[in-house]
């Protein structure tokens, strides 16, 4: 045997020495140098004078539009040419002609700053059904500002082949998806930043940061109160199993704090390769029209959002009306953590584009997080993105079939990514079920995610909703409320004709009882009249991530509001619990070496969701 043999053997028997040793070594005692300890979270406060990040070339440039146009008397900064195709610079002349679009601009006599955030082609689901007929022949575009002073968005629909405004809609103190120039602005303020190259011991560079334009903010700070707009890059540490928040204030321009959050084990922090998006046939085919399908007796209609993932419209069931609409319109994700007292809530945050929150709660602990929207590949600056088209499969259970669509950030699974799949049931005996899945991994092994979900039934244009109590009789709800889902009865609910109260559907609550493993969906439900502006198109972001009190409908409200005889809205929203403890993974994904020594991914998806029962059946 020549010594070069010699020499291979002993490598290979070192080498799967090691790996034994990796894994079969319990996961406490392997990981005790490495292993993110949060106990020891720890949060950043500057202590440099923020005028330092004045002269970042990025800030620099855009200080000085700002004092160019304030001198000529406006206060509405335009997008610049490269951030629009022509029919976009032309929108953008269109709007800032228009006097309703543009008359929140001073408060008297003073200018109020204003940035135009996204001048974009309309997607179907952002229009009424009147401009929808305007639009079909014409060329119409999405037009958005955000006054940095009152936290309001103006959203406008511009026919840009008839030189028109069709409608102008204000949204206090709702906030929207950022310009390509405020995430550049965002990045650069991160990189900055003294403190984050002190806590990542070196330089840090663009291709080490992910999420710089998504939304978050604190509980208690501006952020939650909405009055600065702000983002959170993040720079990932695999190694040591934790990342660096970089919270940027975009109203001060400055950074605003930064944090250390755990990740959670994993095997690789090697980004899984994907197949590239079919963005132009996605948007195409599902943003800017309705499909129809037709199959086992249901007729439905669907679409992809520009913010509101997949949305199932006028579905009907043997030729009778079913829904009008059905979609979830948000992902609330928070994490619960210690060192509240170190917090610093007089600034808002961002991460990567998401609105960053911190809710402070009682012993040093608090929740921070974000809102995840699912938008169109090619209109949203959304981070989670349609990864295919629609996919319509049979059920399992072989009684029906599911239309569903995947939605993940590019990165997944590694930290700090995402993955959303938003599927309806559609059953062989008129039933439904909305249905929303997470498939991990996000940025910890300590999340708790909140669904939003928005159900419009067609039974009739009168209706009645009511709860099943006292397990022997059904309580009609008078008023606009919401209560926390009962436990364990099989028809909590049920939503009934005004006409004729033998004509509806039963609601029956997730608790496990469909086979996928599911821990139950403890939810909550919110009832409201329709109303056009809530929900009706493409939603902002709604509520707040990490005020576990409020998921977002609390605002719609008004227990003065009757919702006897009235057409009437569903909200859903079930609470669910990540966990990443070896044996009882739920809502997570992780890298793994497979049985054949292959890096694979692998999965513990949670679902939750209710089920529409006729009540005819």
């Amino acid at each position: 045997m020549n010594i070069a043999i010699k020499i291979s053997i002993a490598i290979l028997f070192f080498g799967l020495l090691l790996i034994t040793l990796y894994w079969f070594i319990p996961y406490n005692e392997r990981t005790a140098d490495s292993k993110y300890d949060m106990s020891k979270e720890e949060i950043l406060l500057p202590k440099y004078n923020k005028n330092i990040y004045k002269e970042i070339p990025e800030v620099k440039e855009y200080i000085e539009d700002l004092n160019i146009l304030f001198k000529s008397g406006k206060s509405i900064l335009e997008l610049n040419d490269n951030e629009l195709d022509n029919y976009g610079i032309e929108a953008q002349k269109i709007v800032l002609e228009n006097k309703e679009f543009t008359k929140d601009s001073k408060q008297g006599e003073k200018l109020l700053h204003n940035d135009m955030m996204r001048i974009l082609p309309v997607i179907v689901s952002s229009l009424s059904k009147a401009e929808q007929e305007k639009c079909k022949s014409d060329m119409c575009y999405q037009a958005e500002k955000y006054n940095f002073v009152t936290n309001t968005t103006t959203v406008a629909i511009v026919n840009v082949d008839a030189k028109k405004v069709l409608s102008v809609k204000r949204y206090i103190n709702m906030q929207p998806d950022i310009s390509l120039r405020l995430k550049y602005i965002a990045q650069a303020i991160a990189l900055h930043a003294p403190e984050v190259k002190e806590k990542l011991g070196t330089k840090p560079s663009k291709k080490d940061m992910s999420m710089a334009n998504v939304r978050g903010n604190l509980k208690d700070s501006p952020c939650e109160n909405a009055k600065h707009l702000c983002v959170a890059p993040t720079f990932t540490d695999h190694k040591n199993e934790k990342a660096l928040w970089a919270i940027v204030d975009l109203t001060d321009l400055k950074l605003a704090a930064a944090k250390w959050a755990g990740l959670g084990k994993t095997t690789t922090p090697a980004c899984i390769s994907e197949r590239t998006l079919q963005n132009r046939h996605i948007m195409e085919t599902y943003c800017q029209k309705n499909t129809r399908l037709k199959k086992n007796n249901w007729d439905i209609q669907y679409r992809l959002t520009g913010s509101d993932g997949l949305e199932v419209i006028d579905a009907s069931y043997k030729g009778k009306p079913v829904l009008k609409s059905a979609k979830i319109v948000d992902w609330h994700v928070s994490y619960q953590e210690k060192g509240a007292e170190a917090l610093d809530t007089t600034s808002p945050t961002y991460f990567d584009g998401r609105i960053v929150e911190y809710n402070i709660g009682e012993n040093g602990e608090y929740l921070f997080g974000y809102n995840d929207a699912m938008g169109c590949p090619m209109f949203s600056t959304s981070v989670v993105l349609p990864f295919n088209a629609p996919q319509v499969k049979e059920l399992l259970s072989k009684d029906g079939f599911m239309l569903t669509q995947d939605y993940r950030n590019p990165k997944w699974p590694m930290a700090c990514n995402y993955r959303y799949e938003n599927r309806f049931e559609f059953y062989d005996d008129g039933s439904f079920r909305v249905v929303g899945v997470n498939k991990g991994r996000g940025c910890g092994e300590n999340a708790i995610y909140r669904p939003v979900m928005r159900i419009d039934m067609d039974i009739s244009e009168e209706e009645n909703f009511y709860s099943y109590v006292n397990n022997s009789e059904w309580k009609a709800w008078m008023v606009e409320g919401h209560e926390k889902v009962k436990d364990n009865i099989k028809h909590a609910y049920k939503i009934v004709s005004a006409n004729d109260e033998t004509k509806g559907y039963y609601i029956e609550p997730n608790y496990g009882q469909h086979g996928d493993n599911s821990r139950g969906d403890n939810a909550n439900i919110y009832l409201t009249e329709y109303k056009e502006d809530e929900g009706s198109k493409d939603l902002l972001t709604l509520g707040s991530c990490c005020n576990l009190d409020d998921d977002g409908m609390n605002r719609y409200i008004d227990k003065e509001v009757s919702t006897l005889n009235k057409n009437l809205i569903l909200w859903y929203v079930p609470r669910i619990r990540n966990d990443a403890k070896e044996g009882s993974e739920y809502c997570w994904a992780d890298t793994v070496v497979g049985e054949l020594g292959n890096l694979e991914v692998k999965i513990w998806p949670c679902s939750v969701g209710p089920k529409f029962i006729p009540m005819d059946q």
